[in-house]
């Protein structure tokens, strides 16, 4: 970007009095207001005009900053929150200001509940109506010119009662047609000079195509080893769209279903349900969070029913998985944590989720039809049909229940979730299954009973997240069981779930210090094994010290074995918090005491560049060096580990692609719900709201993430524009559909320069102090200050421009803005100035 030179002094000077003299105007307003008269005295002899016989008319300024008809962009705020942003029109209705035309539909939509006025439901939804029109006590409308801002004033009795968060559903924007894809590469070659060197490479694709409101996603992973060929596994393909009136959504394909009553399962099928992510914040579930240790830098992998759910890279210490993309409400998630010499960690993380308690009155569904879909379950996959309710009676009581049948299965589920308030929430429910036995001799039929509580403690501070137990007697299954038990070979053991439980605590303790801790465990009927998982962390501070000790304990289970760690963190920030040193030390029972120590840090504009270097001694020394580069069209990752005798390299670049009606634009990794920033013309352009975003040539950028059914703030960086270019608004707010993409545009102007004047008229004087300077368009430009000087943000060379400083014919000018545009740079490489042109214009 080319820095904004500073404004030489005498313009500063006449827009410093001129504003004085603004002042002065606005505080005889304000003093005329109190007294009830509505006649100003402003004394224009206080300015300094250019010529003594030239009669400015200043009446526009006389009552501070005057709003003229036409077309705004402001922001609404209702009862002091923000609503949205919006074109309003605002006509003069005989006052000195412009007054903003709000529409009834406009006041429907910002709250006003119709219902409760009769008369005013008979009137046409486009006519404008302020406050004392509708008739309603303490409703008003006020403009701030100043902010751009409407405040709307609605008083609590005459609006719709919606919860917090809620948004209007004619707010949503179902986006536009596009194609995306997001891809994510990677190659690892390791050395050792004890065994066989090795390579690997891995890619995975997730693709999709919006139309209209439907969405079609697909994806997939290719793998491929020194020792193994190339293999490809199809994780999933869906056809989705919402049904808003319903709050619901539609899936073809393969998917999930839910957890809340059933466990869930994958499958392949259609699937009609009630969608919580169109339900205000406060409205919404619970989600499951995964918690472990590395030792070393590690890949970790979340996989359920043999799927790939989730691939993330973290650091030497705890880490904290609590954003799993698409996941189901239960079932086990395998864990895998994989070190960066090879040592892989892995275990099993059952867990549950609280019926959802629904409000009194409300429901919740799901209807699903399918087949059975597992990566392990090569044999038979039964088709089954699924449907689930949920009711809120009233008085905090929630009434839920299921039914599920099939060739070979057939379940029923009966509970009630309660909220008692201070003493929690808690829900109980009794299923029966009856299911097709191993041998095809008969069936095997039993019970389950299940317990789930979550409570908050304000007073002490303590979060339990979850506790929950479930006792099975030896003939239930469930249907996953069930069709594991079916494609166990003849005489194979199968061993069915007995007992379960688990819970998770937060608690705070004091202003800098926090506990948390998990707990699961289960065991199963033929079979003295269990398997359980606990962990326990504290962190806390002192002064800059950054310090953690952290617990974990694995064992029994179908992955095997049993494993304790120990591991203690400390962490020191330097400068501005973006860089850092850390130091570690963990213990486990299968390996010695290791340590690390690390410097990391960012740098580049927008800390775009990651870096990290530590020193990791276990059982011998090794070095590890990693980059990662962060740019408008993706991540690339580049990692070094070195050790006696042996070594990996590892590189990686991960981005996406949209294809729009507008062209191909590379991003960085796509989200789910998007939104696609254009700046016609205009390239380079940072997005604020979203880290290492620019536009391209073509004036097009992507912001990967957005919240659906949420209003999210698109924000544009006006320091990054390039010479010559202007953005007329530099914020937007849009409401996107799950997996939408909106189209965000942000009018712009090119072409033109920075200019500083000397407007002259045709006798060669100076232009008088105060008049306005308009485009074709009678859009205001700027204003001219002393002598004649007037400051233009972005000039066209050969534009028309008109001043006015009256409302008489002879009170106006036109002048051409001709004068020759020059760059100027600086002697320090690197550097450059806007074009900043002096120069005296005559009036044609």
């Amino acid at each position: 970007m080319n820095p904004t030179p500073p404004l030489p002094c005498s313009y500063l000077l006449c827009t410093a009095s001129f504003g004085l003299a603004l002042l002065c105007a606005d505080g005889a307003h304000a003093a005329a207001q109190t007294s009830g008269s509505s006649e100003i005295k402003f004394n224009s002899g206080f300015l300094e005009k250019g010529s003594p016989d030239q009669n400015v008319d200043l009446s526009i300024f006389a009552q501070g900053n005057r709003v003229l008809p036409g077309d705004y962009v402001v922001d609404v705020n209702l009862n002091g929150s923000r609503k949205e942003k919006r074109t309003i029109r605002f006509d003069q209705s005989g006052g000195n200001d412009a007054q903003p035309c709000v529409t009834l539909a406009m006041w429907q939509q910002w709250g006003l509940n119709l219902k409760a006025f009769p008369d005013l439901e008979k009137l046409p939804a486009e006519q404008c109506m302020d406050g004392p029109s509708l008739g309603i006590p303490e409703a008003k409308v006020a403009y701030d010119a100043s902010k751009q801002q409407l405040d709307v004033s609605l008083p609590q009795a005459a609006m719709q009662r919606d919860a917090r968060g809620w948004t209007d559903p004619a707010q949503w924007d179902q986006g536009i047609n596009a194609l995306m894809l997001n891809y994510n590469l990677g190659t690892t070659q390791y050395r050792n000079n004890a065994i066989d060197s090795s390579d690997s490479t891995y890619l995975n694709l997730r693709g999709g195509v919006n139309l209209g409101a439907w969405r079609l996603r697909s994806s997939g992973n290719y793998s491929r080893g020194t020792r193994s060929g190339g293999a490809w596994q199809r994780n999933d393909s869906y056809l989705q769209r919402d049904l808003i009136p319903w709050n619901s959504s539609i899936v073809v394909g393969d998917s999930n279903t839910p957890g809340n009553i059933f466990d869930s399962f994958a499958f392949r099928g259609v699937q009609l349900s009630s969608d919580d992510s169109m339900l205000p914040d406060s409205l919404r579930g619970y989600a499951p969070t995964i918690r472990g240790i590395a030792q070393n830098n590690a890949t970790v992998t979340v996989h359920q029913n043999g799927f790939l759910l989730y691939t993330t890279y973290v650091g030497t210490g705890p880490f904290e998985i609590d954003d799993l993309y698409a996941t189901a409400g239960s079932g086990d998630l395998e864990v895998t944590v994989t070190e960066a010499d090879g040592r892989k960690t892995r275990f099993v993380q059952p867990y549950a989720a609280v019926p959802t308690l629904q409000r009194e009155g409300q429901w919740s569904y799901s209807l699903t039809a399918g087949k059975y879909r597992s990566a392990y379950a090569q044999g038979k996959r039964p088709a089954f049909a699924q449907a689930s309710a949920a009711r809120g009676i009233g008085r905090g009581y929630t009434l839920y229940g299921g039914l599920m049948g099939g060739d070979t299965y057939q379940s029923l589920v009966l509970g009630a979730g309660a909220n008692w308030g201070d003493y929690g929430a808690a829900s109980v429910d009794l299923s029966h299954a009856q299911s097709r036995r191993q041998d095809g001799q008969g069936s095997n039929a039993g019970q389950s009973l299940r317990f789930l509580y979550a409570k908050s403690l304000v007073e002490t501070s303590t979060d339990l997240h979850l506790l929950g137990y479930r006792y099975s007697t030896p003939g239930y299954r469930t249907f996953s069981e069930s069709v594991s038990e079916q494609n166990t070979a003849a005489g194979g053991s199968f061993f069915n779930r007995r007992s379960r439980i688990e819970g998770s605590l937060q608690q705070k303790l004091g202003d800098y210090a926090s506990l948390f801790a998990s707990v699961a465990r289960q065991n199963y009927w033929g079979t003295s094994r269990s398997e359980h998982s606990l962990q326990i962390g504290l962190n806390s501070a002192y002064r800059n010290l950054l310090y953690g000790l952290f617990y974990s304990s694995t064992s029994g289970g179908w992955m095997g074995g049993s494993n304790r760690q120990l591991m203690l963190t400390l962490s020191i920030p330097l400068d501005d918090g973006s860089n850092g040193v850390s130091y570690s030390a963990a213990r486990s029972d299968s390996s010695a005491t290791s340590h690390n120590a690390t410097l990391y840090g960012s740098a580049l504009q927008d800390k775009a560049l990651s870096y990290s270097l530590s020193a990791n001694h276990f059982s011998q020394s090794n070095g590890n060096a990693s980059l990662s580069y962060l740019a408008p069209s993706g991540r690339y990752n580049l990692a070094r580990s070195q050790g006696r005798g042996h070594s990996s390299t590892s590189a990686s670049m991960s981005g996406g692609l949209l294809a729009h009606a507008d062209g191909l634009t590379l991003a960085q990794e796509l989200g789910d719900t998007i939104a696609l920033v254009q700046t016609p013309g205009v390239a380079g352009v940072s997005v604020a709201s979203a880290n290492g975003v620019r536009t391209d040539r073509a004036g097009n950028a992507v912001v990967t993430s957005l919240t659906p059914y949420r209003s999210n703030r698109v924000a544009m960086d006006p320091t990054t524009l390039p010479e010559g270019a202007d953005l007329k608004n530099t914020v937007a707010f849009v409401i996107p559909t799950k997996g939408a993409v909106v189209r965000t545009t942000f009018a712009a102007t090119t072409g033109g320069v920075r200019m500083l004047l000397r407007l002259l008229d045709k006798d060669g004087k100076a232009l008088p102090f105060g008049s306005r300077i308009e485009n074709a368009q009678s859009e205001e430009q700027s204003i001219v200050g002393s002598a004649g000087e007037t400051f233009l943000a972005s000039a066209r060379p050969g534009e028309i421009l008109s001043a006015h400083w009256g409302k008489e014919a002879h009170q106006s000018c036109s002048f051409r803005v001709d004068v020759q545009i020059e760059l100027r740079t600086h002697s320090r490489v690197g550097e450059a100035a806007n074009a900043l042109d002096r120069r005296e214009v005559v009036c044609l």
